[in-house]
């Protein structure tokens, strides 16, 4: 199992990737599980990697249905966390020093 974690000093919450194929992974988030297609994720980390490197900008990871499951809003070092589960919606802000470790987790992909 593959996972990557995101948070600040008070919450961390983790994306575990408990299945995968070519085409689709699925991913617990709050112990609920949602399945991603792999160009999405795939999308997902290049969009993340480059607003990382700006500072600005916004990556969102979305279900198979196309439904937001996570998305980071960077704006001048500042990042705004929005996690949705069903019809629950967590948001918090980190920085990007939090994002780091999140964004090796994920993976290099190309």
């Amino acid at each position: 199992m593959h996972h990557f974690e995101i948070g600040n000093e008070i919450e961390t919450h983790a994306f575990t990737i408990v299945e995968a194929n070519r085409e689709m992974l699925t991913i617990a988030l709050f112990g609920h599980k949602e399945r991603v297609n792999v160009s999405d994720y795939v999308s997902f980390v290049r969009t993340l990697t480059n607003v990382y490197h700006r500072l600005d900008g916004t990556a969102e990871l979305v279900s198979r249905e196309g439904v937001a499951l996570l998305t980071l809003t960077f704006r001048r070092g500042r990042v705004e966390v929005r996690l949705i589960r069903d019809t629950a919606v967590r948001t918090f802000q980190t920085d990007q020093s939090y994002v780091t470790a999140a964004l090796a987790q994920v993976g290099i992909v190309e």
